[in-house]
């Protein structure tokens, strides 16, 4: 037997100890006996203690057999859910065309729509991904903005409709925009169309969000956005962004202590997070000076959360194990207007990074291939990582540009920057809520 490498061991409040697994996920309130036994690991110590104990260590990957290495089973988690047929991923943008001209914009300048053949295309493309046992088909609607082609999100939408239907396929969908064009009417086709949320993004108040993400006239957008917010969010589902980066990110947290207040922010139908804005490619707007640190990005993320959790908006978080994303997911792709196949939606509008397109579904790009394969697994410093299973080496597209020296480093999960500190929060909430919960005698 041997004790996790993934193991954490840390005290709540100077009183209690807690073990936290991050490849299970678990989360335990041990005594000093059992904290000493993970801590300094020894079958002595292991076999002294209650056999409920040793059962529940076991149970929650504390301790392990000899013979496992556990980074063994965050490659094989990580494969099945990389080549898993179940779940369809499609990220489709139906135009580059977008209203605004935000300084940050990473995409190129073209603004063609999809043809009716595209349209068929796509629809059929997605029917052949299905064929192998699918489940679930998620679809994103992207841009440009997408609300420019809102007749687009509609017919496709009905041809996945019909699809998932005649397979036997659930079928789910969301979309990000510029809020812009976010009418009532518009959210009500949306939900016609089963859109069941939308990310919008707010970069600050009036002054600096117009500066940041003004309308391609060169008037501002901020007021524009609102007065829709005001209007839908009772309709569908907002997830408000906020991008920041070293030109506003000193005033974010007020500004959403600001957007909080509003009226029509009811946290049962708007949530809010920041968006790391980081020089995607070439054409982006912004330089590498302008980014923020990873870790003046993750302490931002903490304090916003423990703004929510302090009025009673959100619980504190809890680790998530790593899933990957559309760029790792052999059958997830990136639509572009004319039906050209990308990894991720970073690469929307670089003829260099289109791997294939709708009208072929066999694809077997270089580029698709890299992808799937430059993950963590060739990265010793990765590999030697306690927070692999949570992080699963970060971004893939990140990693590719930094080891192509166009980013300054890799992408790490922000647990890497508060795990202990939003468990001790979660163990503080949990704790509260078991007393609340528990009956108490007259």
């Amino acid at each position: 037997m041997k004790a996790s490498r993934y193991t954490f061991l840390f005290s709540v409040d100077g009183e209690k100890r807690l073990a936290y697994n991050a490849l299970t996920n678990g989360l335990a309130l041990v005594d000093e006996a059992c904290a000493d036994c993970l801590e300094n690991f020894s079958e002595e110590k292991f076999w002294s203690l209650p056999e409920a104990t040793r059962c529940q260590l076991q149970r929650g990957g504390f301790v392990i057999a000899d013979e496992l290495d556990e980074r063994d089973v965050v490659r094989v988690r990580y494969r099945m859910q990389q080549y898993a047929t179940s779940h369809i991923g499609l990220t489709i943008a139906p135009t580059l065309a977008c209203n605004l001209a935000c300084r940050y914009c990473f995409e190129s300048s073209f603004t063609g729509f999809m043809s009716d053949e595209t349209k068929n295309a796509v629809v059929r493309f997605a029917g052949e991904l299905m064929q192998g046992g699918a489940k679930l088909l998620s679809v994103t609607w992207y841009g440009g903005e997408p609300l420019l082609a809102l007749d687009t999100i509609e017919a496709l939408s009905q041809g996945f409709l019909r699809v998932t239907e005649e397979k036997h396929v659930s079928y789910e969908a969301s979309i990000i925009t510029n809020g812009t064009l976010l009418t009532e009417e518009v959210a009500q086709r949306l939900l016609a169309a089963k859109v069941s949320s939308a990310q919008v993004t707010l970069d600050g108040p009036p002054d600096v969000h117009d500066q940041r993400r003004p309308l391609r006239s060169g008037k501002g957008s901020y007021a524009r956005i609102v007065a829709n917010l005001e209007r839908v969010a009772k309709i569908l589902p907002i997830s408000l962004r906020v991008n920041v980066d070293q030109h506003n990110a000193e005033h974010a947290l007020d500004f959403v202590e600001t957007l909080m207040a509003e009226p029509w922010f009811d946290p049962q139908c708007v949530g809010v997070h920041f968006g790391y804005v980081r020089k995607y490619t070439p054409s982006c707007g912004c330089g590498l000076d302008e980014m923020l640190k990873p870790s003046a990005f993750w302490q931002m993320q903490e304090a916003l959360g423990q703004k929510l959790v302090a009025r009673g908006l959100s619980q504190p978080l809890y680790p998530e194990l790593a899933s990957g994303c559309t760029a790792t997911a052999a059958c997830s792709f990136v639509v572009g207007p004319q039906g050209e196949l990308y990894r991720c939606w970073n690469h929307v509008g670089d003829a260099k990074a289109v791997v294939g397109t709708v009208f072929d579904a066999a694809v077997n790009h270089p580029l698709y291939v890299q992808y799937l394969v430059a993950g963590f697994d060739q990265d010793p410093e990765c590999l030697q990582c306690r927070f692999l299973p949570l992080c699963a080496g970060g971004c893939v597209d990140v990693r590719v540009k930094a080891s192509q020296g166009l980013l300054p480093s890799k992408d790490c999960s922000g647990w890497r920057y508060y795990l202990e500190r939003q468990l001790a929060s979660y163990y503080r909430w949990w704790w509260q809520e078991q007393q609340r919960e528990t009956p108490h005698e007259a």
